[in-house]
């Protein structure tokens, strides 16, 4: 099967859930034989042809000159070479370009639409508008549509009398999360920071080698409004607790700088900035003592299922995504109030960690694995090239 992959900011993943998904599910696809091609911005920093047994295939992604406009230049150059390729079937990544589908050529468009973009936070009204346009056009001109959640599958029924088939994103439990000898979660982090100078991001005399198992919080997140991270920031400032709270992301956004501007500094808060090294990620996530989560924008979010897998002990703003995926065991929170109760209780939480954990991961391992990800996917690309 020849599949190519649409929509992503490409891979290996430096942005974000798309970018996660495509790289793991791409090359399971190679790895089971299938000819799979991705399409990566020219920028991207790996600049080799191909990733393990994935084909990557570059486009102009012209930011400086087009700001947020230069998105849908490149994704209308990445339909137009897609279309020319004649693959069996073209994954796309989201709604936002979906007025490059053309309903009646004969390659089968799959589009996994992620969450409600139109309710984000932070949009301006146009731009919502414009979302709530394209997402209609994606139900319209797909051959098929893919929610991650039940809640997102209802709403396209509801609105639009679509089926949309139902898979989620994935999650592995990782390997070896243990600390090397003699280092801390605090040290290994500067350590990988002071490696990534040359991609921009500098190491900070804030994170301190003292940031110790079990004695800090952790959130990681896009920073954008709809992940709440100012509740979560406000309830931690309120909460007065002694255990630092770490916050990893890419800041260099209005949103991101924002929360700069008026939380950095404040004690115990610490902005590591992006991190890409996954080891490293998942070590912070298990030695963590807890994880805040606040994605609310819809979807099953591949933060929190990372977080499960890793180990977490997991907080969540309170909407009926994150509770179909944590179950109603989990703790959640909707107002900063509610964020540093919790984290003033959380030692009566904590006693429960290695149930709730378990519980997790068996759910990564049920409903999650990435295994179970892939093979549907490759069950729905067949019956679309079937009835081709």
């Amino acid at each position: 099967m020849h599949i190519i992959i649409t929509g992503t900011r490409g891979i290996p993943n430096r942005h974000g859930g798309f970018e996660r998904f495509a790289a793991e599910a791409a090359r399971r696809w190679a790895a089971a034989g299938h000819r799979v091609e991705v399409y990566n911005p020219a920028g991207h920093p790996f600049r080799r042809r191909t990733w393990q047994g994935v084909t990557l295939l570059r486009k102009p992604f012209p930011h400086r000159l087009l700001g947020k406009a230069a998105v849908l230049v490149y994704d209308l150059l990445c339909f137009r070479d897609a279309y020319r390729r004649r693959p069996d079937v073209i994954l796309n990544c989201g709604h936002g370009n979906s007025f490059f589908i053309r309903r009646k050529n004969p390659v089968p468009v799959v589009t996994l639409t992620d969450g409600l973009e139109w309710k984000r936070a932070g949009w301006h009204p146009l731009v919502r508008r414009f979302f709530r346009m394209t997402e209609k056009t994606a139900v319209k001109r797909s051959r098929a549509v893919v929610a991650d959640h039940p809640e997102i599958a209802r709403w396209l029924e509801t609105r639009y009398g679509a089926t949309p088939a139902v898979i989620a994103y994935g999650a592995g439990i990782p390997g070896d999360t243990s600390l090397p000898a003699g280092a801390t979660p605090g040290s290994m982090l500067k350590e990988v920071l002071q490696q990534q100078e040359e991609t921009g991001k500098k190491a900070t005399e804030k994170i301190s080698v003292h940031i110790l198992p079990g004695k800090y919080f952790l959130t990681v997140a896009r920073f954008v409004p709809e992940n709440n991270l100012h509740m979560i920031l406000e309830g931690y400032i309120r909460s007065g607790i002694p255990y630092p709270l770490l916050l990893t992301g890419d800041t260099d956004n209005p949103y991101g700088r924002k929360l700069l501007r008026r939380y950095d500094g404040r004690a115990g808060i610490i902005f590591t900035g992006a991190l890409y090294d996954d080891r490293l990620l998942n070590i912070l996530r298990h030695h963590a003592r807890g994880y805040l989560h606040g994605h609310s924008a819809g979807g099953t979010n591949p933060a929190l299922l990372e977080a499960m897998a890793a180990g977490c002990l997991i907080a969540a703003h309170d909407n009926p995504f994150n509770r179909y995926v944590l179950g109603e065991e989990s703790r959640f929170f909707s107002s900063p109030e509610e964020v540093a109760a919790l984290l003033n209780s959380w030692d009566t939480y904590i006693i429960n960690k290695e149930q709730m954990i378990r519980q997790y991961q068996n759910r990564i391992k049920r409903e999650y694995s990435w295994e179970k990800v892939t093979r549907q996917y490759e069950e729905l690309f067949g019956r679309l090239i079937g009835e081709g």
